[in-house]
């Protein structure tokens, strides 16, 4: 669900989402924050890329839209302030789903009548299967969420677009308005660049099947049934897609809220400074106490912003679990049965008796598995670090608050801390995210994943090699 989120977040937000200033994306100048929660510098942006990554965002905008996913009536995303509903591309979403639930049987059953190889043995059968059957499915799956809770994905844009303009309400400095407006830094767009050219890559196979197969030129429903089978696969990518770039966006706001945090736990502890340096002069006391109970009364208004982009954050996921563990299942078996294969075909002896040759390596099937694998990375890497910026609030709440004194500081002040130090306490677990309760997406997954691919593709060519010795 992330997908059209922040490219129409990233474009609203980069384009002057709301009224208040309009956000400095056409300035081939980024502000860029360092990790040390403080430092703002501004740092050349290439004009090249800032043009590619908005290029890319619009057209990933486009393809949502046309697929049926995205059912705004916004036709740019640029400047939006408030998403709508288009009355007409919800209804084209559901003719999609009408027309892929109804075309997937007959487009699997030409291309198992026309692709031979598939009904020689019980093992091709099942790669068959995967490589269309699945994806047929998991297209199907995708449409039906977008379609039945399109209203849910916008009520979320809409609130990530509201919670932007909270906090910029909040940032009481210029350094921070300028960093929170400035969404097109340069991780932000090659983000999307590699995105889109994920894309690109993983349609490399299906293009190659297309201009090599003779019986694409003799069979006309062939061809659309390949074509058809793209665009499935297609589909399911442009929706995690969506998951990606809104948690870009949510990032983006996590962030500068966390760099918001740590500015007034600053101010506060420069405040106590002064206070035990002013001694007992009561007019001095009065105004620091009651400058305190005004950072308390920010402090509390962050905490409803970070409560807000929490209950996003599990929205966004939840939207997007389904989807999730689809693409994981699909991912590892069609990257294990390609390197199998290209192993096969060049190294196996199998080919080298029959032919008298091995065959060269298909560049085309390598750029599919690195376009789908980096999809994959695209999906959980921003999830595990959409997580650890939560818990890094989590940090600067405990650094910030060991340095109260209990002493000179006011209850409103104190309580706040305690609250905001508790909710981050009880909703620890609500920052691990897993798909649909099967298993967390962090970087742990990740290994897991390729450690299971490389395994299994062992055990595949030793078998090879037992059997063909």
């Amino acid at each position: 669900m992330a997908h059209i989120f922040s490219k129409c977040i990233a474009l609203s937000a980069a384009s002057g989402c709301d009224s208040i200033m309009p956000l400095p994306l056409g300035d081939p100048l980024a502000l860029a924050v360092s990790p040390q929660l403080g430092y703002i510098r501004i740092t050349a942006m290439p004009r090249w890329l800032l043009l590619l990554g908005m290029s890319a965002l619009g057209i990933l905008y486009s393809l949502t839209r046309v697929f049926g996913l995205m059912a705004t009536a916004n036709w740019s995303p640029r400047g939006i302030k408030r998403v709508r509903q288009s009355l007409y591309l919800r209804i084209h979403g559901w003719a999609m789903l009408i027309f892929v639930g109804c075309f997937s049987p007959f487009a699997f059953w030409c291309i198992f009548q026309r692709m031979a190889f598939l009904r020689q043995n019980r093992i091709l059968l099942m790669i068959g299967f995967n490589r269309y059957v699945l994806l047929l499915v998991c297209a199907f799956m995708t449409l039906w969420i977008h379609c039945s809770k399109q209203a849910e994905i916008i009520g979320c844009l809409n609130r990530l677009l509201k919670c932007r303009r909270r906090l910029r309400r909040l940032m009481h400095t210029r350094k921070l308005r300028d960093s929170m407006d400035c969404l097109a830094t340069k991780g932000h767009l090659l983000e999307v660049v590699v995105l889109l050219g994920s894309y690109l890559l993983s349609m490399s196979q299906p293009i190659q099947i297309l201009k090599d197969d003779p019986e694409v030129r003799r069979n006309f429903m062939y061809a659309c049934s390949l074509v058809f089978i793209t665009v499935c696969q297609a589909i399911l990518q442009l929706s995690l897609g969506m998951y990606t770039l809104a948690l870009l966006f949510l990032g983006h706001l996590v962030r500068h809220s966390n760099l918001l945090l740590a500015r007034i736990l600053a101010d506060a502890e420069h405040i106590f400074e002064s206070s035990q340096k002013a001694g007992f002069w009561p007019n001095r006391q009065e105004l620091y106490k009651g400058q305190q109970k005004w950072l308390a009364l920010e402090l509390w208004r962050l905490l409803h912003v970070h409560q807000q982009l929490l209950k996003l954050h599990r929205s966004i996921c939840s939207l997007c679990a389904v989807q999730a563990v689809c693409f994981l299942g699909y991912v590892p078996l069609e990257c294990m049965i390609h390197l199998f294969f290209t192993y096969f075909m060049k190294y196996s002896k199998f080919i080298l008796r029959k032919y008298g040759r091995s065959f060269p390596l298909n560049y085309l099937a390598i750029a599919f598995l690195v376009g789908l694998f980096t999809n994959l990375l695209l999906v959980i890497l921003p999830t595990y670090y959409s997580e650890r910026r939560f818990n890094c609030t989590r940090e600067i709440i405990k650094g910030g608050g060991l340095a109260f004194p209990s002493r000179i500081t006011v209850k409103q002040l104190r309580h706040t801390m305690h609250y905001y130090g508790l909710y981050l306490k009880n909703v620890e677990h609500v920052f691990a995210v897993s798909a649909c309760g099967l298993f967390k997406l962090n970087n742990g997954l990740l290994f897991c994943i390729v450690g299971a691919i490389l395994e299994y593709l062992m055990i595949l060519i030793q078998f090879d090699k037992v059997l063909n010795q």
